[in-house]
C-alpha cells in the first residue's frame, strides 16, 4: 500500500492566436478498486468553466470551451491518492476488452509470433484452442510480457499516437503506448480480455502507460455474451515488471484512443508546442523539531493504516 502524491502540468503554446478552443482532459485520478482519490485539484488557464462526466470505461473528463483568443493553454492537476494493487482490481469486464479495435489489430504476423512464445509451454494448447482456464491467465500474461519486451525495442519518436500495433510490431520499435498495443493485441487474441491504462508511475518526467489483463471469476469462464466478475492485473511490458502500488491510474480503455489525456482542436492557424512534467512521489510526513507535524495533513503518521481503512471506506459509501 501506497499514498503517492502527483503533481502534473501540461503547457501548450501556440505561434500565433487560436480561438474557438474545445478540449477534453482526463489527467486527474477516479478512485476506483485498488486506487483511491483522497484529494484533487485542476487548474486551467485562460480561465473557462468546465463540464465533469464519466464515460463508458469509468473514466472521468473534463471538457470546456475557451472562446477569446488566445497563445498558451495550460493545465495542472493534482492529487493525492491510495494504492492498494495487491489482490488486483475488482471492476466487471465488459464484453469489448475481448476484442481488437483498428490500433491493436492482430496480423499474421503476430499471430505466429503469439503461437511461437507459448510452443512447449504447458498451456501450448490451451492458447492454441482460446482455451485457457482462468488459472492459466497469469502464466500467460508473464510469458507475453517478456517476450514482447525483448522483441521491441524503446525508441523514442520511432512511432506516433496514430501507429496501430501491427506497425510497430513490424518495426520492432516503440514506445510505452505501442507495447501496451501489442500486449493487449495478442491477450485478446490468446481469449484473454485486456485493456490499455494511461497513467503516471513513481518519479519524473512524462505520462506512461501500460495494459492489465482480467482473470474472471471460475463460473464466469466462457460466459463470451455478457460482464463478466473478476480481476485485473497490470503489466508494464516497457519495463518488463508487474505493475504495483507506484503506479496511478488516470484512463483506461480498449486502446489509446479510448483514453487520451488531453485533446482538444480549435480555430486558428498556428504551430503548437507542448510540454508536459509529471512528478508522482510517495507522502512524506514533515515534521518540526520537537517531533510534532508542521501543518495537519491528510493523514498523520500514528495509526496510518487505520486511517486509510476508514478514508477508504467513507469513499466507498459516498460512491454507492
Amino acid at each position: 500500500m501506497n499514498i503517492l502524491e502527483i503533481d502534473y502540468t501540461t503547457r501548450h503554446e501556440f505561434s500565433d492566436p487560436v480561438s474557438d478552443h474545445y478540449f477534453l482532459l482526463r489527467c486527474v485520478p477516479v478512485s476506483r478498486d485498488g486506487q483511491t482519490v483522497v484529494a484533487r485539484k485542476l487548474t486551467i488557464t485562460p480561465e473557462t468553466s468546465l463540464v465533469t462526466s464519466k464515460d463508458i470505461f469509468g473514466n472521468v473528463a473534463y471538457q470546456g470551451r475557451i472562446n477569446s483568443p488566445h497563445t498558451e493553454f495550460n493545465f495542472h492537476s493534482t492529487a493525492s491518492v491510495i494504492v492498494d494493487r495487491k489482490n488486483g482490481c475488482r471492476e466487471l469486464c465488459h464484453p469489448f476488452y475481448k476484442f481488437n479495435t483498428p490500433l491493436t489489430k492482430c496480423s499474421a504476423l503476430m499471430k505466429g509470433f503469439l503461437f511461437s512464445v507459448f510452443e512447449g509451454s504447458i498451456i501450448e494448447e490451451a492458447v492454441y484452442g482460446k482455451n485457457l482456464k482462468n488459472t492459466d491467465f497469469h502464466l500467460a500474461a508473464e510469458f507475453l510480457m517478456q517476450a514482447v519486451h525483448s522483441k521491441i525495442e524503446y525508441v523514442t519518436g520511432s512511432t506516433t499516437v496514430k501507429t496501430s500495433a501491427e506497425e510497430a510490431f513490424s518495426l520492432s520499435k516503440g514506445v510505452c503506448q505501442d507495447y501496451s498495443h501489442i500486449f493487449c493485441s495478442l491477450c485478446r487474441e490468446a481469449g484473454i480480455p485486456a485493456r490499455y491504462v494511461a497513467g503516471t508511475s513513481k518519479g519524473e518526467g512524462s505520462t506512461h502507460a501500460w495494459a492489465e489483463y482480467f482473470v474472471p471469476d471460475e463460473e464466469y469462464v466462457g460466459n463470451d455474451g455478457a460482464s463478466m466478475e473478476g480481476r485485473w492485473f497490470g503489466i508494464d511490458c516497457t519495463r518488463n515488471r508487474k505493475v504495483d502500488d507506484s503506479y496511478v491510474s488516470l484512463a483506461c480503455g480498449r486502446d489509446y484512443l479510448d483514453c487520451k489525456v488531453d485533446g482538444g482542436i480549435f480555430r486558428g492557424m498556428a504551430n503548437q508546442k507542448m510540454t508536459v512534467f509529471v512528478k508522482t512521489n510517495e507522502k512524506e510526513f514533515r515534521k518540526n523539531q520537537d517531533g510534532t507535524e508542521k501543518r495537519k495533513p491528510l493523514f498523520n503518521s500514528e495509526n496510518l493504516e487505520e486511517q486509510i481503512k476508514m478514508l477508504k471506506l467513507n469513499n466507498q459509501q459516498q460512491q454507492m
